[in-house]
């Protein structure tokens, strides 16, 4: 089960990197979406299935039942300098 929260976890933040990207070289003019709709079309996905999941964790995370993964999680940001 391990495995999958690592993959899973690269999957997300490989996400966030490919939108941040995105955002940057439309904002600095390096590609125009116009374009490249096909890949305006895939950011377009990837970004509303991140906004979906962190808003779901945020919600799990809020949850009473999931109070110990909310004290690991805030541990975590804490040695991390948040």
């Amino acid at each position: 089960m391990k495995a999958i929260g690592i993959i899973t976890g690269l999957f997300w933040a490989t996400c966030v990197g490919v939108i941040t990207m995105f955002a940057f070289f439309t904002a600095t003019g390096g590609i125009s979406p116009r374009e490249v709709k096909w890949l305006t079309a895939v950011v377009g996905v990837l970004a509303l299935l991140s906004v979906i999941h962190f808003v779901r964790v945020r919600r799990a995370l809020d949850d009473h039942r999931h109070t110990e993964l909310a004290r690991r999680v805030h541990a975590m940001r804490e040695t991390r300098g948040f």
